[in-house]
């Protein structure tokens, strides 16, 4: 009885102990499966999460954008897509919109269901609770499937979504500033995994089971040394969008398990014998990878399927592959060459069975080998191109090593047998590894995209702007002084502050946030304050709240708080700040803020940008005003196409060589004036698509420039501009709208029409090219092509400001001085064009016009016909005997009329590019003629009447044709005694032989101060020669080339050039006969700044000579100029040199540099000189702010851009390094 009572108390006992146990064990269960349903749901929802935000940042940044103010332009376009997202798209993108909140509530009831407590409720709430995990079991089911169905859609938006972000970025405000913690710093938990993973493959022997290591080894260690790779190139490398984070935080996820997983491992084995543990865990590791397996399969496959990049913006040039990395990727190629050949080679001596069944091998290889070739090597790819080609040698090894194992073997019984099972399963691993592999090359990817928000045409002045801040010598900062403040005017004197001046919308903002952001600025200045002011404001204490909430902390920034000066002054006065002061509008807004800057005697500094440049001379009577410039042409089109992209690009698929495109494409960037703020509207409206002629023709047709900036400029202007800049701004008004004018043809235009005032110091020629300089620096000139040393080449009177001019001075273009010739009608720019586009009636227009100007640049005999025609019927008519200047420059071969010499009054006579053949003779009855242009024609015998024009003062000759004039003057004149051309200043081109009478005419040009000459003479008339011109005392400028009949060097005598006082700047072409008696201290002239050596010869170092021209600022020695291995430059030599080229010397070893030698110098040029070592001196140049390698040997280049850091350190601003190996 008693037992029967006990077994029914056990069986009560047990059925309670079940009761619990059961659901205990269910539940737990349930929440081990619901746990990895959410595992895989969080996984993958957080990438599609990613993809949402990027799609609502990149659309709110173009809804942003879409705002801007449509008063910029008067248009009746629309302006272009920004987000660009097909309707399929747009379909997925809410689908998945939802999604994301479905499961984010799902996410909160798991995590309300996972605590402890929660979780003893739901047990003794009984079937509730129950019903409440499988429900969420379900809904987490539901969402894995419906996640997996957006993950997996065959779907570009990735695709879409960068192209919209690229289109957003190229609108966004220059400079964008980037986020610094998007900049990727690996995990350190993942950094050694690879070494952990071999260190525990190690430990266990491979003869216990040698499949599974070999198993493990394709499966994980394989993708683990290609996902190890890419994350080390993604280093240091931003990532941009919110997908690329999310991807690469679930790659590091995974390695993180894995890491997990290698330390249990590793702690097992150390629990039991060596032997037994090693055995133990061989049998478990399959399994215990097989998550990570999977795991590391579906982050390739997502990576795949989704298909986004990871992209690194660069200047377009640098998108193509350098000639280093086409080298690198042709070493690589070969390597892996070599072993296929090797397994070729294998295979073909296998018997046909073994053949049979590696049929496919070769295939495989093949394939994943083209991969490889067309995977373009990029820089800051190197990890992973190197992991690719390691791994595919390792794999191709391997397929050998397995036909070497598949040879045949005899058994006890003598009988052969093939391992074909083990061998077929080793062919089908080795073909898994390759498919691995193939889709890595593939996916691990950094595109280098053309960056789309680049600042353009500011390199220069962000260098000279951050050299000046950072710069401690006085002489480079302006002096503020306090007129009228009394008892702080010592304290404020020697306070620095450079001022950014320029019209609105050409990036002064932009350049001073460049400057802001600098390196070098951030390094020398602990503190860095930016203030924006109010374009207009006249409350002081609104200022000065603006500027406390700005500089004070954030603790002391109440918003009703009035601030005072010496709040702010007591704040700054400890520190060494750079204070930025951008948009000051005028003079009263400065006088109400400096009284907070002090001078603290901390070498602080004051960046002011404005629009007025009498705000910066405001500041201190010494202020030099930074002025900025408009864009050029080149300038201008790469702004333009950051944000447009049309077919003429030789990038596009689908180039199209349309004359007409790119005649629109000029004609828009034309229109725009070289306005960054003009170029950046015009780029909005044509935005997001690749434009048409269609598209470019409705903007020039619909889009009228915002002309504000333009008007407010030239009021701004009016106010100190004297009479003779504004008579040669009007004279641009003179020629055809959008004409591109040579600056050295507009020079001496302006000189001939007389609108250049007279200087006792200056040649007129250098009053002009000042005047342009001047006009450019007021941004009412534009600069279109820059010379190479940086000077302006063509310019361009900007069109709107030309329309504003024409509005204000109407009498402008009716002005009847000049007369026009060119081919486009445009009668604004022409008022004496009659009926037809080519032939002028100017019978009805202008009788006796004093200027005849051609732009007319077509070909064939019509230009120059009509040309003749209308120049021989304004002689007969009496109507062109006023003329004072003839301009035909690249008028086709011009009929000069016989009678030419009638135009008595002529003063000007432009001949270059129009390729005629000869003169009249009656040029020499130009008796006012003073200049003359035959350059770039083929007259090789100019009439000898030239020598009768005694007014001619420069005359330029044909270089090519090696123009002469005919005859001696004696013989052909019978004026032994008279002097001719003897009020010539210029000569360029000139040419002297045995035949040539110029050579015994020197001595009468005793006014001569720039002259080119070029001759093919023995020394010893060069002897003859030399003497004669060391008498030209008033010589500025002098080139002497000594030639052949081919016009290849010769011996070159150049005798004693130190009485020549004025001479500034001397070219010698040709080997110097003596070198000695011209490199040396006592030859040459302490007033040289600029010296050019060509195919001198020089054996001996010429520097030790040469650094002791104190003025000496430009040095050039060109291919052959010296002969010698090594060159020393000593300390304090060169003491004003900026500018240092060496070319093509090719026996140069060795160039030594001592400290403090060259403590001037700004660039340097090193091309083409083969066996030059990188100099150990760079380090001591400490102004030096461009370093230009041309064609110079890979490894110097590598060298210097690997030492560029270390080398300049210790100085504020790096130099601009520009490297060109072609």
């Amino acid at each position: 009885m008693a037992f029967s009572i006990l077994i029914v108390i056990s069986m009560r006992f047990l059925a309670s102990v079940l009761i619990v146990i059961v659901p205990v064990c269910l539940i737990q269960r349930w929440r081990r499966q619901v746990n990895d349903i959410f595992e895989q749901v969080q996984r993958d929802f957080k990438i599609l999460e990613a993809i949402i935000k990027d799609i609502e940042e990149v659309a709110e940044s173009a809804k942003k954008i879409d705002e801007k103010p449509n008063q910029l332009w008067d248009s009746q376009l629309k302006p272009g897509a920004t987000v660009q997202l097909s309707d399929a798209e747009r379909g997925w993108f809410e689908a998945t919109k939802t999604l994301v909140g479905t499961v984010k509530d799902c996410s909160e009831t798991y995590r309300r269901l996972h605590e402890i407590k929660y979780f003893l409720e739901l047990f003794y709430s009984g079937f509730a609770g129950f019903k409440k995990i499988y429900d969420l079991k379900a809904d987490l089911g539901l969402c894995n499937s419906l996640i997996n169905d957006q993950l997996w859609k065959k779907t570009k938006i990735c695709k879409s979504v960068e192209q919209s972000r690229s289109i957003v970025r190229s609108l966004k405000d220059r400079p964008i500033e980037e986020d610094k913690s998007s900049v990727y710093k690996r995990a350190k938990e993942t950094v050694f995994i690879e070494k952990k993973f071999k260190s525990l493959m190690d430990n266990i022997n491979p003869n216990l089971v040698p499949e599974t290591q070999k198993e493990i080894k394709y499966s994980i260690q394989l993708p683990l040394h290609l996902l190890s790779a890419f994350l080390r190139d993604l280093e240091e490398h931003p990532l941009e969008s919110e997908t690329e984070k999310a991807w690469v935080k679930e790659a590091e996820e995974v390695i993180c398990k894995l890491q997990h997983q290698i330390d249990r491992k590793t702690t097992d084995l150390l629990k039991w014998l060596p032997f037994l543990g090693n055995w133990m865990m061989a049998k478990d590791l399959p399994k215990s990878f097989e998550k990570i397996e999977r795991l590391l399969r579906l982050l390739f496959s997502k990576k795949y399927e989704l298909d986004f990049t990871f992209i690194r913006r660069v200047p377009s040039k640098s998108v193509d592959r350098t000639p280093h990395q086409k080298t690198q990727a042709k070493i690589d190629d070969k390597e892996i060459l070599e072993v296929l050949d090797k397994f070729r080679k294998k295979l073909s001596q296998e018997q046909p069975k073994v053949a049979f069944r590696l049929n496919e091998l070769p295939d495989y290889f093949e394939k994943v080998h083209e991969l490889l070739k067309d995977a373009k090597p990029v820089e800051g790819m190197d990890n992973s191109r190197m992991a690719w080609k390691d791994q595919m040698k390792i794999i191709v090894k391997d397929a050998i090593f397995s036909l070497s194992s598949s040879q045949p073997q005899s058994s006890k019984s003598q009988k052969e047998t093939y391992p074909w099972q083990k061998f077929s399963v080793e062919t089908e691993r080795l073909k898994k590894a390759l498919d691995l592999l193939a889709i890595s090359i593939k996916i691990f990817r950094i595109e280098l995209m053309r960056e789309t928000n680049l600042v353009v045409g500011l390199e220069e002045d962000i260098h000279e702007i951050v050299s000046q801040l950072t710069t401690n010598t006085a002489e480079n900062f302006s002096t503020l002084t306090s007129v009228g403040m009394e008892g702080i005017t010592n304290s404020f004197e020697n306070f620095s502050t450079l001022s950014i001046v320029g019209m609105e919308g050409i990036g002064k903002t932009t350049l001073a946030k460049m400057v802001f952001n600098n390196r070098a600025i951030q390094k020398h200045f602990v503190y860095r304050y930016w203030v924006s002011l109010p374009d207009i404001t006249d409350d002081k204490t609104e200022l000065l709240k603006k500027l406390g909430k700005e500089v004070l902390p954030a603790n002391e920034k109440e918003e009703a708080k009035d601030y005072s000066y010496k709040e702010v002054n007591d704040f700054l006065k400890t520190r060494k700040y750079l204070l930025v002061l951008d948009k000051i509008p005028n003079k009263e807004t400065w006088d109400s803020l400096k009284e907070a800057f002090l001078d603290n005697g901390k070498g602080s500094r004051i960046l002011l940008t404005t629009r007025d440049k009498s705000v910066a001379s405001h500041a201190g009577p010494s202020c030099k005003p930074y002025h900025l410039r408009l864009r050029t042409n080149d300038e201008s089109r790469a702004l333009f196409g950051q944000m447009v992209h049309s077919m003429d690009e030789p990038s596009h698929p689908n180039h199209e060589t349309s004359s007409e495109l790119k005649n629109l494409v000029k004609k828009v960037v034309r229109r725009c004036g070289g306005l960054p703020l003009s170029i950046l509207n015009h780029g909005y409206l044509l935005s997001g698509k690749e434009v048409t002629t269609e598209d470019l023709s409705r903007v020039l047709e619909h889009v009228n420039p915002y002309q504000r900036p333009w008007s407010e400029n030239l009021e701004k202007n009016k106010k100190d501009l004297h009479l003779h800049l504004s008579k040669c701004l009007s004279y641009f008004v003179k020629f055809p709208k959008d004409s591109e004018i040579s600056a050295r043809r507009l020079a001496a235009l302006w000189v001939a029409e007389g609108l250049v005032e007279v200087s006792d110091s200056k040649p007129l020629k250098s009053v002009a090219e000042n005047y342009l300089l001047e006009l450019i620096s007021r941004n009412l000139v534009q600069i279109l092509e820059r010379k190479m040393n940086g000077n302006a080449g063509t310019c361009v009177l900007p069109c709107t400001l030309r329309e504003i001019w024409l509005r204000e001075y109407p009498s402008s273009c009716l002005d009847e001085q000049v007369i026009y010739y060119f081919y486009e009608n445009d009668v604004r720019s022409c008022q004496g064009f009659g009926g037809s586009n080519y032939s002028p009636n100017i019978s009805q227009s202008c009788k006796n016009p004093q200027s005849v100007v051609c732009f007319d640049t077509r070909e064939g005999d019509k230009p120059g016909e009509e040309i003749g025609s209308y120049l021989k019927k304004g002689i007969s008519r009496g109507q062109l005997l006023q003329l004072k200047v003839l301009d035909l420059e690249q008028a086709f071969k011009p009929q000069l009329p016989k009678n030419i010499g009638k135009f008595k009054q002529l003063t000007y006579l432009g001949l270059r590019w129009t390729y005629l053949e000869t003169l009249p003779e009656s040029i020499g009855d130009l008796v006012n003629l003073e200049i003359l242009d035959v350059k770039h024609t083929y007259i090789r015998i100019l009439p000898s009447s030239i020598w009768k024009l005694q007014k001619l003062q420069n005359l330029y000759l044909s270089d090519f044709c090696r123009s002469k004039i005919d005859h001696q003057p004696e013989k052909k004149c019978h004026q032994p005694k008279r002097k001719f051309l003897q009020n010539l200043q210029i000569l360029r081109s000139g040419f002297v032989d045995e035949d040539n009478p110029l050579k015994d005419a020197f001595s009468m040009m005793t006014n001569l101060q720039i002259l080119d000459l070029a001759f093919q003479l023995e020394l010893s008339k060069q002897k003859a020669l030399a003497g004669s011109l060391v008498e030209l005392k008033k010589l500025q400028e002098l080139t002497l080339k000594s030639i052949d009949e081919i016009s290849q060097p010769q011996d070159l005598y150049v005798d004693h050039l130190s009485c020549l006082k004025y001479l500034s700047s001397l070219s010698l072409f040709g080997k110097l006969n003596d070198p000695s008696t011209i490199i040396n201290t006592t030859a040459l002239p302490q007033s040289l700044t600029d010296l050019t050596l060509s195919f001198s010869g020089l054996s001996d170092d010429p520097m030790p000579q040469l650094e002791k021209l104190h003025k000496l600022e430009c040095l050039t020695f060109y291919s052959a100029s010296y002969t010698g291995k090594s060159m020393f430059c000593s300390k304090g030599g060169f003491p004003k040199l900026q500018v240092l080229k060496f070319i093509m010397l090719q026996e140069l070893e060795e160039w030594h540099v001592e400290e403090q030698a060259m403590p001037t110098l700004k660039k340097l040029e090193f091309r083409s000189c083969k066996k030059l070592k990188v100099p150990s001196g760079l380090i001591h140049l400490k102004t030096l702010r461009e370093l230009k390698l041309k064609m110079m040997p890979l490894n110097f280049t590598r060298q210097v851009e690997k030492r560029k850091e270390q080398t300049w350190e210790h100085i504020s601003v790096f130099p601009v390094l520009i490297t060109d190996l072609q």
